[in-house]
C-alpha cells in the first residue's frame, strides 16, 4: 500500500465516500467526496481500472465507496472541458481537507488561489502562507495533494522557472500538458 504522508486527525473517520470515474480527452479521471466536500481527485490514467485501484488504496477499502454520478455532474462537465482545453474555474468547489495538519491546510488553501494560466513558485507559496523558509516542506505538501486540479499544484514551479516535481502517475509530462492547456509554456529541470 502506498504511503501518502498524510497526517490524519484520529477523530476524523470517513464513513461513506461517493465517487465517479469519467473519461476525458486525455484519459480517465476519478472523483471522490462526501457531504463535507471533495476528498480525492485522480488525474488522467489509462483505464478506469487504474482509477479504481487508486481510490481503493487511498481509502484503504472499497467498502466505503459508493458510485454516484449525479452528485458530481457539474464538476465532471468542467473537468471534461478543462482537459479539452477550455478555461475552467475550480476555486469555488467545496473541499474536505479536514484530515490535514494546520500547516498543510494553510499551504493547500493558499495553492487554491493560484489562478488559471498563472504559475507561482514553491518559495512564493511558502512565503505567502507565512512560512518563508519552508519551501521544501511546501513541496512535500504539494506532493501529497489529494485534489490536484482543484488545488492546482501543477501551477507550482521551481524558483528557477522550471518544472520540478509532480506526484501524479503522469509525472512532469502531465504537469507540462496541463500547463500547456492553460497557455503556459515552461522548460524542465
Amino acid at each position: 500500500m502506498k504511503k501518502t504522508g498524510l497526517k490524519r486527525d484520529s477523530t476524523h473517520v470517513i464513513q461513506k465516500v461517493y465517487y465517479t470515474i469519467i473519461e476525458t480527452a486525455i484519459g480517465w479521471v476519478g472523483i471522490a467526496g462526501n457531504e463535507e466536500g471533495l476528498i480525492r481527485l485522480i488525474l488522467p490514467e489509462e483505464s478506469p481500472e487504474n482509477i479504481w485501484e487508486e481510490l481503493s488504496i487511498y481509502f484503504h477499502s472499497t467498502k466505503k465507496l459508493i458510485r454516484e454520478e449525479a452528485l458530481f455532474s457539474d464538476l465532471t462537465e468542467r473537468i471534461k472541458n478543462y482537459f479539452a482545453g477550455k478555461r475552467v474555474e475550480f476555486s469555488k468547489d467545496m473541499v474536505n481537507i479536514s484530515p490535514f495538519t494546520p500547516f498543510q491546510k494553510k499551504i493547500l488553501q493558499k495553492a487554491r488561489e493560484i489562478s488559471y494560466g498563472k504559475t507561482k513558485t514553491y518559495r512564493w507559496l511558502a512565503e505567502e502562507s507565512g512560512f518563508p523558509r519552508a519551501y521544501r516542506a511546501v513541496g512535500g505538501v504539494m506532493k501529497m495533494n489529494p485534489l490536484p486540479l482543484i488545488i492546482p499544484c501543477h501551477r507550482v514551479i521551481g524558483s528557477n522557472g522550471l518544472l520540478i516535481g509532480f506526484s501524479s502517475r503522469g509525472g512532469i509530462e502531465l504537469k507540462r500538458k496541463m500547463l500547456t492547456l492553460e497557455g503556459i509554456l515552461i522548460g524542465e529541470k
